[in-house]
């Protein structure tokens, strides 16, 4: 993922933008994995295992990626 669109998940997750639009760190996290990373497996079990695990690793660069070289750019 990108630093840019994660300063951009970031901003969308920050409490007061997460208030309004009851998209927080979780659930921006459940909407863009599918998008960001994706299990190459035809294996409906593999990818339902792996569906957890790359939801929670998008919501860990959301919460703690450092993105501060990104502050005025976007």
């Amino acid at each position: 993922m990108k630093a840019s669109n994660c300063c951009c998940l970031q901003v969308f997750a920050a409490a007061e933008n997460a208030a309004v639009t009851k998209m927080d760190a979780s659930n921006l996290a459940m909407v863009m994995a599918p998008n960001c990373l994706r299990c190459e497996s035809d294996d409906p079990n593999l990818i339902f295992e792996n569906t957890r695990k790359e939801m929670a690793f998008v919501r860990v660069l959301i919460v703690n990626m450092d993105t501060s070289f990104m502050d005025g750019v976007i």
